[in-house]
């Protein structure tokens, strides 16, 4: 199914787009405390796997205005999120490229979207024991975590 923003695309053309050129993505991790969030995702890729907050940008947005767009859809406000990298993630079907984004939750509670079914609030220090999760997704929490 095609984003919101593209669906004046037809959906072949959407499809040859995503073997053809790399997606500008951005997966937000939002923390309080001494706690971050993550998704139960249900779709693919990385279907039935604990996932950050995050999704496509579209045509004119910061990376700063996707990771709150993307936080908003759960139901969150987010202070205004900090850079962490830049991570090249290829799939089978695609190749995406993702910015990753931290920010401090502000208020709201995570509610289920058509990508992430339930949340859990994981401590911080305890990143190993977080299982199933994408190893792009464990690259980008220890890249955080050094900073």
């Amino acid at each position: 199914m095609l984003p919101e923003r593209l669906k004046m695309i037809e959906e072949n053309c959407w499809i040859e787009v995503t073997k053809k050129m790399p997606i500008p993505c951005v997966d937000t991790i939002v923390w309080r405390d001494h706690t971050f969030l993550m998704g139960w995702r249900t779709i693919l890729p990385y279907k039935h796997v604990w996932a950050l907050l995050g999704g496509r940008m579209t045509r004119g947005e910061s990376f700063a205005q996707t990771a709150m767009r993307q936080c908003r859809k759960s139901g969150l406000e987010i202070h205004i999120p900090r850079f962490v990298g830049v991570y090249p993630v290829k799939f089978p079907s695609r190749h995406d490229i993702t910015i990753c984004m931290a920010a401090k939750w502000k208020s709201g509670t995570p509610a289920p979207t058509s990508e992430l079914s339930r949340y859990r609030w994981f401590q911080r220090n305890r990143l190993r024991q977080i299982q199933p999760i994408g190893a792009n997704y464990q690259k980008m929490l220890r890249d955080w975590q050094m900073k």
